[in-house]
């Protein structure tokens, strides 16, 4: 049987974190959702075959895939030896030329599902066809933001048919078309990234406003970087591993740092470590908030410090007082995983300003407001000011935990609130199978017995939250579809 409806994280015990002391947990982390549908995107319009290694399959990247066998490109796709949750994908590339394409009368129909990056990236690749193409997703797809990225395409010169600038929209390729093009990246970094992905072969030249910061568009470096990188004309291609999916077992480091249960392997480290810099989010552990109570002496001493730069770096702002939050800025200094730096941060013995979060508003639910709201429901202080979330550190005479948590089909609020769980006390998730979006096999590795995971009780609730029974085999514990 499939996860149901609802489930109950039950905290690590002490016995479990001792045993941590000895044997760490050895995580292996999936690919990175970001560049594998970034690749796929490039392998099919390259001049040879490309072979994806360290593939993420979930429901994003299979949305992906599945239209670009619609689109008639020969797509190949394997199990991974290293992981069960990676595929290798093997893609015949087309040299920019799309197989097949429909009419007007009768479109090719491509469904995306909920994935943001399908939607965009192909929004910008059917262009090259000759043909008309009809992309279409679940509701909350057709209310996400797609303006921008259409304004660009009919600039270049291409017809795209909606009534509200919005999916689902009908796209009429015609092929490249040389051009040029500045596409604002105020309500999503994805619109520079899909025009920017099909501009070889499209011939156009893509831009962003002359006022925008490339410092706040870590996911349109990371696709210049993966331009420069990628085999265009045939070859291997590795993908990393997902460090917004690694910031979960990070967390647990952070919540635990006394005992640092995790060992998150094959993940980049920071840029300033030597990573590749692909991933803002390989700067999680860096940035983390520490569970005051749980940690050693020596990252007592490396938490001053952080406390310290942030320190100068207010004061520099002229803003002097030393209760000042921490400030982590979703544009700066983390994507995607600044959900699990908020969620964790109540544990901290500081408090934090989570800044610039706009964006957030307009992904897979409104995750500012939904942040908040199940925030609130464990019993943590926090405070919305536009778009930014403060998080005061849990009063001594206040027991948080006891929570259901509403998930809002957003796959990061489940993973983010799991992770809460391991540290507090009846936190109950809602829909956890929405995690098929990302990283299908995350409770799986919460549950799995150390090396290979944490060990972690989840239980099956009944709808009154009443436990029914303990989920440990791994197919219990597999997303429904």
């Amino acid at each position: 049987m499939p996860l149901p409806e609802l489930i109950e994280i039950v905290p690590l015990s002490k016995e479990q974190l001792r045993s941590f002391q000895w044997k760490k947990a050895e995580i292996m982390v999936p690919g990175s959702k970001s560049i594998t549908n970034r690749a796929i995107v490039l392998a099919a319009l390259s001049k040879g075959k490309v072979i994806l290694k360290g593939a993420l399959w979930s429901e994003d990247t299979e949305a992906m895939v599945d239209c670009m066998k619609r689109l008639g490109i020969e797509v190949d796709v394997a199990m991974d030896p290293e992981l069960d949750a990676n595929r290798i994908i093997t893609i015949q590339g087309c040299n920019g030329q799309l197989p097949k394409g429909g009419t007007e009368a009768a479109p090719l129909e491509l469904f995306v599902a909920n994935a943001g990056t399908a939607a965009r990236f192909l929004s910008a690749m059917v262009c090259l066809g000759h043909g008309v193409y009809r992309i279409s997703g679940v509701p909350r797809m057709h209310e996400r933001p797609q303006k921008e990225l259409i304004e660009a395409l009919r600039k270049l010169g291409y017809r795209v048919d909606t009534p509200n600038n919005k999916l689902p929209a009908l796209f009429f390729g015609k092929g490249p078309v040389r051009g040029s093009v500045t596409v604002s990246v105020e309500d999503s970094s994805q619109f520079a990234s899909a025009l920017l992905l099909s501009s070889r072969a499209g011939e156009w030249d893509v831009s962003i406003p002359a006022g925008a910061n490339p410092d706040e568009l870590p996911y349109v470096e990371m696709t210049r970087e993966l331009l420069k990188a990628f085999p265009h004309n045939g070859g291997e291609f590795q993908i990393e591993a997902d460090a917004s999916s690694a910031s979960y077992f990070h967390a647990v480091n952070a919540l635990f740092g006394r005992i640092q249960p995790a060992k998150v392997l094959a993940c980049q480290p920071p840029k300033c470590k030597g990573g590749t810099g692909w991933q803002i989010d390989a700067e999680f552990p860096r940035l983390a908030p520490l569970n005051e109570k749980m940690y050693s002496a020596r990252q007592q001493v490396a938490e001053c410090w952080k406390g310290f730069y942030y320190f100068v770096s207010r004061c520099l702002l002229g803003h002097e007082n030393i209760h000042d939050p921490y400030i982590i800025s979703r544009k700066t200094h983390l994507g995607d995983s600044i959900m699990t730096a908020i969620t964790i941060s109540g544990l901290a013995d500081g408090p934090y300003a989570f800044v610039q979060l706009g964006v957030m508003r307009k992904q897979e639910c409104e995750r500012v407001k939904a942040l908040y709201d199940e925030l609130r429901k464990c019993k943590f202080r926090v405070i919305e000011s536009g778009d930014t979330l403060e998080v005061l550190p849990v009063r001594n005479e206040v027991s948080p935990g006891n929570a259901r948590i509403s998930t809002y089909h957003d796959h990061r609020m489940a993973m983010c609130f799991a992770t809460l769980g391991l540290a507090l006390p009846g936190l109950k998730i809602e829909d956890p199978s929405c995690v098929r979006k990302t990283v299908p096999s995350f409770f799986q590795i919460l549950a799995a017995p150390p090396p290979k995971g944490l060990g972690v009780e989840i239980w099956e609730c009944d709808p009154s939250g009443d436990r029914v029974r303990r989920l440990e085999d791994p197919k219990d514990l597999e997303p429904r579809k």
